[in-house]
């Protein structure tokens, strides 16, 4: 699961350092997928990288030339699960499994049971040094504000939704962490039909 949404992350981020691609969704407006609506961060005009039945994955631009930041939510099968415990251990499982290639060096990675929302779900804040986009620098860091949900309408559909911000090593950017949380604050679930 985490290696399909580097790969995914992985092209939308190149993507996004070009020309704007597809629509363009203002900030702070509601995005609509089956299953799950979110709003997008303000203060951004966000362009659609990504757009199918199960994943939609947005772009805009930091405020420094080399910095991008993407919204990414995608629905997946999940097994059932007898306890919020026992989903907390499969997202640390399936994130941990990513392929172990050398590009990436987690530098910080906290995955608790996020006791905010009333549907059971697992929060991430991580951030990792990625060697293989090198943007000012030896690499480039990523950061990521998230969370993997069970879906409460369909206990064997899983949610991801994430926030992530990729720029060179010494820029900060200090609203990033508070703007992930609004996004996962602003996640509504609805029945698929």
């Amino acid at each position: 699961m985490r290696a399909i949404i580097i790969a995914t992350l992985a092209v939308t981020l190149s993507a996004c350092a070009g020309a704007a691609r597809g629509p363009q969704i203002a900030g702070a407006g509601r995005v609509t997928q089956p299953g799950i609506s979110f709003v997008v961060p303000a203060n951004k005009s966000w362009s659609v990288l990504v757009q199918s039945t199960y994943q939609i994955a947005l772009g805009a631009k930091g405020d420094n030339p080399n910095e991008t930041l993407i919204v990414n939510v995608s629905t997946f099968q999940i097994p059932a699960f007898s306890s919020p415990q026992d989903f907390l251990a499969y997202v640390k499982s399936s994130r941990a499994a990513e392929p172990q290639t050398g590009r990436f060096e987690v530098v910080r990675n906290d995955e608790p049971l996020h006791t905010e929302r009333s549907e059971t779900c697992v929060k991430h804040e991580a951030e990792s040094k990625d060697f293989g986009a090198k943007r000012g620098g030896d690499y480039s860091v990523i950061q990521y504000v998230g969370m993997n949900c069970i879906h409460p309408r369909n206990p064997t559909v899983g949610t991801f939704v994430e926030l992530s911000r990729k720029a060179p090593p010494g820029i900060d950017y200090p609203q990033f962490k508070s703007m992930g949380s609004q996004l996962l604050r602003s996640v509504e679930f609805s029945a698929y039909r």
